[in-house]
């Protein structure tokens, strides 16, 4: 009986004494690969007893040491995928965006990959940027709630980590991956991407390393290494050397690892498209981790100042200085735009090409703040004379503040950050930036209405110098109970250098159910006019008029002959002949001028005969448009009333109750449990809803109680689900809002 080698599983770890070492089958395989190549162009090689093949083509296939080459690749791919798989976790997230006046949600996800017993997983911070909540999705399928543990946008890392509390089997189980050496990565190597692509589960591809000290240049601006933005106003690389590979990644890819062929993670796969793919040298990426895991952030160093390789640039060594910002370490030192630095701290200083310029920033970065550096200086493009100048390093900041969303106001406000403050030319980083404007808001129509770059400096008289003050002064005057309300707030704020005040409501008017059309006559049938072109090809180009398309079940012209296919020709003795399309309307015009309860006569066409149909008229039915309807904050979740067109238009029957999900933000409280626009809400934690009153008051009292886990029954479709809903009742760091009740 043959043996059979069974093909280790996911996760499994394969059996050791089946395989040769990673060492011994990296070895085997560079040995191999000049047959390998051979074999696939098709060139002769010599054979195993020194013989020249000259005569006819060997079969290469039956060759054994072909056999073993594809063999050992194929066990050292399962060897650096079972080490690296059980690591590896697909992130999926919560993310608070700011745009249109308001904060609004949306879900994101990534990649990441465990690196300690502590549940610590390593990512992008492309991944984590603003996010709300976090859940990881593990090997095993558990989907557990992480925390973010501290993000670094300069080199698009981050880490967050696990509740292990949450853990099924406790945290002995975690596996963990481990760093290998980027350093040693050299072209040609193998390399596997593994993630999770487009929010599938885990997958693995493989490719080569293509370069090892990646940087992007600016096409036809002279080589300059290009400033990559994160979030379009947020720097990022700036330090990095970027691992090229050609393993194929898709979005959803973020944040996992590349992996070498001994198992060891090399790298963080952070972007890529066109069969190119970048990640961050583990070299880096384990500093920064190291870093976040330990102070929450990465403490860097800076100049403010920007480099420029000296290529093309006739100058023989040194570095260029591209240009120096206002008020940074470098301008209060006296270096300036031009100076060519040869040596710093007595070491000289040669970076040729735009390889080496993240390299030199990273060197200057890594000091601690407030070291001190001697540069020698060449002036004039080094042509003027030379100066040793002394640094003192200042703290390298973010470039993008934090946001808030003040969303009575229909309003969303920044922090002022030293890059803000250059980007908008303002003087000083005092006040909160408007970043948008709901045009309907309370902030949009005041006049003059708040917009886009204007800075908030006083809100009510009271100076507001920051961000924190401004979402203060903001809930103080939201938490206000409507008759302690002032009828209007005076906030000062900058345009364009000019300084400005303006009134503006502290909250939008209350929102009521829309206005019910008075009682008219109703005809339970729905029709489409007939004009004469459509008239022709049904047979007579002369009979036009309106034709049934349904007659609502439960009317009073259910009762009556009325069929589908009726051609309605007149009503009583006024004849309907509409001429054009945008006639639609007469039918029911002309229905609408006689009395509820009354009788009337329809002259009808059917199958070449006319008919006379006797018909009680009826008082108009609710529209969607004029249902009462409610709307929950917390879960972000809108619904109304059940109209009778909903039942006819679903058909369903009059024993349905509960009320029609209209509305619910994707990656709120209710959009993450599952809850979608269309659905009826039939139960909540028990309690039956059958209109709008009983879901205003059981969401009133859960929020009150504020539980854990929220149960919706849901009728969808044709059947009926349960939706398990989990409130996150902690206020968010990032987002001032009113006080239950005050909307």
């Amino acid at each position: 009986m043959p043996i059979v080698q069974q093909r280790p599983g996911p996760g499994e770890p394969p059996p050791r004494t089946a395989r040769p070492g990673p060492a011994r089958r990296a070895a085997g395989l560079l040995a191999l690969v000049p047959l390998a190549l051979a074999a696939c162009t098709g060139n002769n090689t010599s054979s195993a007893g020194g013989a020249s093949n000259t005569g006819a083509p060997q079969d290469r296939a039956a060759d054994p040491r072909i056999a073993t080459l594809g063999e050992d690749i194929r066990l050292s791919i399962a060897d650096a995928r079972d080490r690296v798989f059980p690591a590896l976790v697909n992130i999926d997230v919560v993310v608070l965006e700011f745009q249109g006046g308001k904060e609004s949600k949306f879900r994101a996800t990534g990649s990441g990959t465990i690196i300690s017993k502590e549940g610590h997983v390593l990512t992008n911070a492309h991944v984590t940027d603003q996010g709300h909540r976090f859940w990881c999705t593990l090997a095993d399928k558990q989907r557990v709630p992480a925390t973010l543990v501290g993000e670094d946008p300069w080199t698009d890392l981050a880490v967050i980590k696990i509740d292990l509390s949450k853990l099924a089997h406790g945290a002995d189980d975690l596996k963990t991956a481990t760093f290998g050496d980027s350093t040693k990565l050299a072209v040609g190597d193998y390399v596997l991407a593994m993630g999770s692509p487009f929010s599938l589960s885990r997958t693995v591809t493989l490719g080569v390393v293509s370069n090892t000290e990646r940087v992007f240049t600016s096409i036809g601006d002279g080589g300059d290494v290009e400033e990559m933005m994160l979030n379009f106003d947020q720097r990022t690389g700036t330090f990095t050397n970027w691992i090229q590979h050609d393993a194929l990644i898709n979005p959803g890819n973020s944040g996992g690892p590349l992996v070498n062929l001994a198992g060891e993670v090399v790298g963080v796969n952070t972007r890529g498209g066109s069969g190119m793919a970048f990640a961050s040298p583990s070299s880096l990426a384990k500093r920064v981790a190291d870093a976040l895991i330990k102070d929450g952030e990465v403490m860097r160093s800076t100049l403010g100042v920007t480099f420029r390789q000296i290529e093309n640039t006739g100058l023989s060594s040194g570095v260029l200085v591209d240009s120096v910002e206002d008020e940074g370490a470098a301008a209060a030192a006296g270096l300036k735009a031009g100076d060519v630095i040869t040596e710093i701290d007595g070491k000289p200083v040669a970076v040729r090409f735009a390889e080496e310029v993240p390299p030199l920033l990273g060197r200057i970065a890594n000091r601690p703040v407030g070291s001190k550096i001697t540069m020698k200086v060449q002036r004039a493009l080094g042509a003027g004379p030379a100066e040793t100048l002394t640094l003192t390093t200042g703290k390298l900041l973010r470039d993008k503040g934090e946001e808030e969303g003040l969303r009575l106001w229909g309003m969303t406000v920044q922090e002022i950050t030293e890059r803000t403050r250059q980007r908008m030319r303002l003087t000083s980083r005092r006040g909160a930036m408007v970043t948008s404007v709901d045009s309907g808001g309370t902030a949009g129509t005041a006049e003059p209405s708040l917009g886009f770059g204007d800075v908030i400096l006083k809100i009510a008289g009271k100076e507001t110098p920051d961000l924190k003050a401004v979402a203060a002064a903001y809930e103080k005057i939201a938490s206000l109970e409507k008759a302690d309300r002032p009828e209007w707030v005076m906030v000062e704020f900058e345009r364009e250098g000019k300084n400005w005040v303006t009134l503006i409501k502290p909250a939008p008017a209350e929102s009521s159910d829309p206005p019910v059309e008075l009682p008219k006559a109703w005809i339970g049938v729905a029709v489409q006019p007939v004009i004469k072109t459509l008239a022709k090809q049904l047979g007579d180009e002369k009979r036009t008029g309106f034709r049934i398309t349904r007659v609502y079940t439960g009317t009073e012209a259910a009762k009556t002959d009325l069929r589908v296919g009726d051609l309605i020709t007149a009503i009583n003795d006024t004849k309907l002949q509409p001429k054009t399309l945008q006639d639609a309307g007469m039918f029911n015009r002309e229905v609408r001028k006689l009395k509820i309860d009354e009788g009337a006569s329809l002259t009808v066409f059917r199958e070449d005969q006319e008919v006379k149909v006797p018909v009680t008229l009826e008082r108009t039915r609710i529209e969607a448009s004029e249902a009462r309807r409610a709307r929950d904050n917390d879960f972000e979740l809108g619904v109304r009333e059940i109209t009778f067109f909903d039942r006819q238009d679903r058909r369903w029957s009059d024993a349905l109750t509960g009320v029609l999900v209209e509305s619910v933000e994707s990656a709120g409280w209710a959009g993450l449990g599952g809850i979608r626009p269309g659905d009826v809400i039939q139960r909540i934690d028990g309690e039956e809803i059958k209109e709008v009153a009983d879901f205003k008051r059981v969401m009133a009292a859960i929020g009150k109680a504020q539980p854990d886990r929220v149960v919706f029954v849901v009728f969808r479709g044709f059947r009926t689900s349960f939706r398990f809903v989990e409130p996150d009742w902690k206020p968010s760091e990032t987002h001032a809002a009113p006080a239950k009740g005050a909307e």
